[in-house]
């Protein structure tokens, strides 16, 4: 189920709890925005849409496709406001907020970008909704309804894998994040169990990493840690590096910035 509402001043979707709705609800989420004019990199706001709806699917309606997630989106003069909503009995954000994961965590990080990167988090006092709201440059309001959208398709990915220098490289072909995580974590443990020595991580292609893709890498090198490897991330976008930095993991990571 994926229902579309417009209304005066901004955008509501409601679908089923399954990673592939949640894909569709960003693209149409950001299509909606950046018709209001917005200028920039929309980096952030697609990060706190995707890790909102994120703990909303797998936490709140814990990947229940028989339970719905709530999505408005509200635009105005230079800034965008989210409310996410799940049918779960929420839980105690408070104590969510006190506790970062350590660098080494595979999890736990979705509440932590949310309060670095919104520029206001707040809650309901159950837990199971979220308002975000971020600045945008150039977006005006009140938003005037979006044109009919594309609906978002995925074909399988085709990762580019290849050795160079005795080093093999992957090149995932897109964003790594929730819904494509499982495949791409049986294609990485494919390459470590006929390969050794170091591994890269191409990351030309990827504009963006959400918590669960932070956690695929964050095992990775664990994996190459305990063989006395690491792993390297090579071709990082300014926004990408600046995520590592904030969540403390370029210090692990070897990165090479595009």
């Amino acid at each position: 189920m994926f229902e579309i509402q417009s209304f005066p001043g901004g955008l509501g979707l409601r679908f089923s709890a399954t990673l592939a709705l949640l894909d569709r609800a960003v693209a149409e989420a950001v299509g909606f925005i950046q018709a209001q004019n917005a200028s920039g990199s929309l980096f952030d706001v697609k990060l706190l849409l995707r890790e909102a709806l994120l703990n909303a699917v797998l936490h709140g309606n814990r990947g229940d496709p028989l339970l719905e997630v709530g999505l408005e989106v509200r635009t105005a003069a230079g800034r965008v406001t989210m409310i996410v909503t799940d049918q779960g009995p929420g839980f105690d954000w408070r104590s969510g907020l006190s506790n970062l994961a350590p660098p080494e965590a595979t999890s736990g990080r979705g509440l932590t970008i949310l309060t670095l990167y919104a520029d206001d988090v707040r809650y309901n006092a159950a837990g199971n909704q979220v308002t975000l709201t971020k600045a945008v440059a150039g977006l005006r309001g009140p938003a005037s309804p979006a044109g009919d959208a594309v609906a978002a398709t995925r074909s399988t990915p085709m990762h580019d894998i290849r050795t160079e220098d005795g080093q093999t490289v992957l090149c995932p072909a897109g964003d790594i994040v929730a819904s494509i995580a499982d495949e791409l974590r049986g294609r990485i443990k494919e390459i470590l169990q006929a390969a050794d020595g170091p591994l890269v991580i191409d990351l030309s292609r990827v504009e963006l990493i959400d918590s669960v893709g932070i956690g695929l890498l964050i095992a990775v090198h664990n994996t190459l840690g305990k063989k006395g490897g690491r792993l390297a991330l090579r071709h990082v976008n300014a926004d990408l590096a600046a995520l590592l930095r904030t969540m403390r993991l370029d210090k692990h990571f070897q990165v090479q910035t595009a």
